[in-house]
């Protein structure tokens, strides 16, 4: 992961993970011939929990002797202002950060302290959205984005040792409450479908998970390198793609789109699908939009990348006030604004409100239904047309889809009785 004279720049956000590995590490130092140092980035989502996990670890930074950059962004309003999900927007500002550090220190490699736990997590996550081999690898030890070099040195480690290694040091860390709040998806996962399989399933499902990642990880690298000789065989040739085998072809498309700028994360299987789709369409000039401002456009033969101009948030005004009881308006057609809904004052409590356009991929839990549904599946069931999805808006909270205006509001978020506080919620056009 690196080599002696690196600087290895570290995330810590002060929790124990991140203070587990800078501890480690800095214990390892000269063995391994390293310098080190180390990055906290204030997302300005916490308040004054977040302050104080600022102050803490540069507290830790200084009492180590090892440098540190900080900075603090508004990630809310970031998320606003570019019309992206909380999570997307917080995940974005901390790689433009890291790049940012990385050129300060003349660092070599940014680790991060995803664990065992985080990989498990990440690929039940994976799977239950449908993701294919790619997906299902799981997060690599060695990746790179953005021109920097991430390393993930515990990712074979539990949390659970971890916190036996701070404990048994008497090394003190920061909580984070919001680690369970389980409106976030993860944070559900975490606490309730992996105990709930570990019980009733398997008790090693975490190793199950563990293993089938990496033995996906090793055929992923055999197959991206038959994908990369089929991509330069086919260019950007709509008629060579479409006769690749269909697995190829998939693999083939995914490759180009990352290649040209698409973020892999709005790469789901309807997307690439749809792409595929375009590529054996026989007709002139067509495209398909793939979400947050990107389509691919056939030219005849030839495809392209494109980012589209879409309705950003800032063209929404969205009214909050305080309510008691439930407000209800008939359902008519996803996005139709002005929209009104009522949701619970208290699943809020102080987290902020973000409104941006839909994505490929998103998903939310429909009150009134059993399960998840994909925004795609509600759309097409709505006769949404395909080019209006990409401008329709959505409400997020704690990183999680809570309504979807013309339509309805999320399971969870509903107001319990008709004397409960509440929100009233009103969204409509600028």
């Amino acid at each position: 992961m690196a080599r002696r004279g690196d600087v290895v720049l570290i995330a810590v956000s002060g929790g124990a993970d991140s203070v587990a590995l800078l501890h480690a590490l800095h214990r390892l130092r000269a063995r391994l011939g390293l310098k080190l140092a180390v990055a906290h980035l204030h997302h300005g989502i916490r308040g004054r929990a977040a302050d104080a996990d600022a102050v803490f670890v540069r507290r830790l930074a200084r009492r180590l002797g090892v440098p540190m950059v900080a900075e603090r962004v508004n990630v809310p309003q970031q998320a606003k202002t570019s019309g992206v999900s909380l999570e997307m927007a917080a995940r974005a500002a901390r790689y433009d950060f890291f790049v940012r550090a990385v050129r300060q220190c003349r660092a070599t490699a940014v680790a991060v302290a995803h664990t065992a736990d985080d990989q498990a997590e990440t690929v039940l996550l994976r799977l239950a959205r449908g993701a294919g081999p790619q997906g299902l690898g799981g997060m690599e030890p060695v990746s790179h984005r953005d021109g920097l070099t991430i390393i993930r040195p515990l990712l074979n480690i539990h949390r659970t040792e971890l916190v036996a290694f701070l404990k048994n040091n008497r090394l003190h860390w920061r909580e984070d409450a919001s680690n369970h709040d389980q409106h976030f998806l993860r944070n559900r996962v975490r606490y309730e479908i992996l105990p709930l399989l570990e019980r009733r399933l398997n008790p090693q499902i975490c190793t199950a998970l563990l293993r089938t990642a990496e033995v996906l990880r090793e055929e992923n690298a055999v197959f991206d390198k038959l994908a990369e000789t089929a991509l330069n065989r086919c260019g950007t040739s709509a008629r060579k793609f479409s006769v690749l085998p269909l697995a190829l072809r998939r693999r083939a498309l995914r490759l180009w789109l990352i290649g040209a700028g698409l973020d892999a994360e709005w790469l789901d299987f309807d997307a690439i699908a749809a792409v595929q789709t375009l590529a054996a369409s026989q007709r002139g000039t067509k495209s398909v939009a793939l979400g947050g401002g990107w389509k691919v456009i056939r030219r005849y033969d030839q495809l392209a990348l494109e980012k589209s101009s879409i309705a950003s948030a800032a063209l929404w005004h969205l009214v909050i006030q305080p309510h008691r009881g439930i407000v209800k308006e008939k359902p008519t057609t996803p996005g139709r604004l002005p929209a009104r809904a009522t949701i619970s004052a208290a699943a809020v409590g102080s987290a902020p409100l973000v409104v941006r356009v839909a994505q490929a991929g998103d998903r939310m839990m429909p009150l009134g239904m059993n399960g998840t549904k994909k925004l795609q599946d509600i759309f097409t069931n709505a006769k949404v047309p395909r080019e209006q999805r990409g401008r329709i808006p959505v409400v997020e909270c704690c990183g999680e889809i809570i309504w979807l205006p013309g339509y309805r509001i999320a399971r969870g978020w509903e107001v319990p009785t008709a004397r409960s506080r509440s929100l009233l919620l009103t969204l409509r056009t600028v």
